[in-house]
Formats: structure tokens, sequence, C-alpha cells
């Protein structure tokens, strides 16, 4: 993960316009480090409509019971942010923003 700051005060919801193999491996690596143990997979038109990407854990089954009971984690939420022609994948939960320099995007109509 890239440590680009970002400027919120210059940012504007982004949506991607296209995603490569490389950027839907980008994207999904940094929530898989944020999230450790989420082992995400995105759908090839993530974030192509909204700004907005919400990650919840799935429940890890042991001869079809759950092997921690239910989970009590709210979904995550991510968002994607661009700023001075940059991409950026802000977390939510904890405001940390990730620079994404394999992710083509354009401001939110």
């Amino acid at each position: 993960m890239s440590c680009k700051t970002l400027d919120r005060s210059n940012a504007s919801p982004a949506v991607v316009t296209e995603l490569s193999e490389p950027a839907k491996q980008q994207i999904a690596d940094t929530i898989n480090e944020v999230m450790p143990g989420a082992n995400v997979r995105l759908a090839d038109d993530t974030l192509s409509k909204d700004n907005r990407l919400f990650i919840q854990r799935k429940t890890t089954m042991v001869d079809g019971n759950p092997a921690q009971g239910r989970i009590t984690e709210m979904p995550r939420k991510f968002e994607l942010f661009i700023s001075n022609g940059d991409c950026f994948l802000v977390d939510d939960k904890v405001g940390d923003s990730y620079y994404l320099d394999k992710v083509q995007c354009r401001r939110m109509d």
C-alpha cells in the first residue's frame, strides 16, 4: 500500500473508469490488508457505478456449523475518491486513505 496522503478538502467521490485485473487486485489486496482474513474477491463492475463498497466477513463453516458462532462485526464501508487526478480508497471506519496507483477513476456524476 502506498503512503501518499489524500487532501480531503480537494477530494471528490469517484467511480472506476476501467477495472483492469491489476487494478482489481490492488483494491482487493488493500482491503485484505486492512481486514486480515477477509479474502476479498471483487466483481468485474466493482466501484463502477457507486463510490461505496461494503465488505462483510463470511462465516467460516465447519461440518455445516458456524465455526465461531454469529458474525457480530458490522460490514465495513470503503469509498473511492479522486484528488488531483489520483484515486484513493478510504476506510470509513477509521478514516485511513490508500493511494491506488493502478486504478483509473473519474469524478462521480
